[in-house]
């Protein structure tokens, strides 16, 4: 494990970097209006790929690498076909009642419309893609899965736009949600091939057996806890959209969330190798190594986050008129405050997973509902005197305190299981 972080680390850096330059891209092609249309579809975006895989694609992560490990191989295949089959109709009911919904009820601008309604299209593929991303993932093949999912992505977003760019017509923002549409349907396909060559070949073999209802009711906790978190990431985009009717502070606080992600993304990537690592040393209730893996985790995390800071810190201004002169003003506070919050819940992420993992859903969700309240209480409150600035306050309070939350539970539950298992 001691080299993989850093692989995947750079892999996701690079990625982000594209990501980030794409967004520059698009705020600078789209202009005010359409970079709005588009920061507001791909909200919505991410909120419905995190509805529709119903939890399995994160329960999988839990799951399979566990029935690998004990060979088995029945169990295995019937996982992967009920995910499978799960996310897929839950994709096309989602994108069919929210597309129903935003082109013949929702009060939406005309290009705000289109590019969610261009959303929905795109559901179904990048459902798959994060279904199949995690999958991939429990193979052990976590560098091909983030150089697919981080790198290959944006990389076939940005070159779906220059091409548009490169015809005599108006871009606009439901034409650039189409490019990522298209580059989430490619990576389903890759990743899918990858998943074939990297697990056992007694997996294709076996006869499925399929446990849909425990396997489902197992990865329910996985799903709220998805919900939960994408609304507390996308809340203040949408806040601002029916609350702050500035496009600007739109933008401005889109530019600094992306900014900010250049950091998160560290923590997000490289969770996965170990979240793969958690599964199996808690099956084998080997709560030593539980303690090393999160210390090695630290040592490359936490320097590569007080960089981030002092970049993010030095260069505010700098970052924000990459997207456009308008976002600077109202970006600079939004982008320190998130900077430090993303610093925060970055090193303490793995926490939620633990929690997870030993099936603490009570205080879990309790502390998620908490958090959730409590940023919609302070939205409504400062978003329409203080536009991005009260967007930012309310994100950093609320995610601060969950993730400290969590990470204190965490550490006195991992404290009793390894008291409890010391031998008197």
């Amino acid at each position: 494990m001691s080299q993989l972080p850093t692989k995947l680390a750079l892999l996701a850096v690079a990625g982000q970097g594209i990501a980030y330059l794409l967004s520059v891209v698009l705020a600078g092609r789209l202009g005010v209006l359409g970079f709005e249309a588009y920061v507001v579809a791909a909200a919505a975006f991410v909120l419905m790929v995190t509805v529709a895989p119903r939890g399995y694609e994160k329960y999988a992560l839990r799951r399979l690498p566990a029935l690998f490990e004990h060979r088995d191989w029945g169990r295995a295949r019937g996982f992967l076909r009920v995910g499978l089959r799960g996310t897929l109709w839950a994709s096309l009911l989602t994108a069919a009642a929210v597309g129903f919904w935003v082109w013949w009820v929702s009060d939406l601008p005309p290009g705000t419309r289109l590019a969610v309604a261009v959303s929905c299209v795109a559901l179904p593929g990048g459902a798959l893609a994060h279904y199949v991303l995690e999958v991939l993932t429990s193979t052990g093949r976590e560098l091909r899965a983030t150089a697919i999912f981080r790198v290959g992505v944006p990389a076939t977003t940005l070159a779906c736009f220059g091409a548009l760019l490169a015809l005599p017509w108006e871009v606009t923002g439901a034409m650039a949600t189409g490019c990522w549409g298209v580059a989430w349907i490619l990576a389903a396909v890759a990743m899918g091939i990858e998943v074939r060559r990297a697990a056992a070949p007694e997996v294709w073999r076996a006869e499925p057996i399929e446990e849909a209802s425990t396997w489902t009711a197992e990865a329910r906790p996985f799903w709220l806890y998805r919900i939960s978190l994408a609304l507390l990431g996308q809340a203040g985009v949408i806040a601002l959209d029916r609350l702050q009717p500035s496009p600007s502070a739109v933008g401005a606080y889109a530019a600094a969330s992306a900014t900010a992600g250049l950091a998160l993304v560290l923590a997000t990537s490289t969770n996965r190798a170990y979240s793969r690592q958690l599964s199996i040393l808690l099956e084998r209730r080997a709560f030593a190594s539980l303690q090393e893996l999160r210390r090695e985790r630290l040592r490359w995390l936490g320097p590569a986050l007080a960089a981030f800071l002092v970049v993010a810190f030095a260069f505010t201004r700098e970052l924000l008129g990459l997207f456009r002169p308008e976002f600077v003003e109202e970006g600079v506070a939004p982008l320190r405050l998130l900077a430090v919050t993303t610093a925060v819940t970055a090193l303490l992420s793995l926490a939620p997973t633990y929690m997870k993992y030993r099936r603490q859903n009570r205080v879990t969700f309790v502390t998620v509902g908490c958090a959730a309240a409590g940023q919609l209480l302070l939205l409504l409150l400062l978003v329409p005197e203080l536009g991005a600035n009260g967007a930012a306050i309310a994100y950093a309070v609320c995610m601060c305190g969950m993730y400290g939350t969590l990470a204190l539970l965490a550490h006195r539950e991992l404290k009793r299981l390894r008291a409890a298992s010391e031998p008197e």
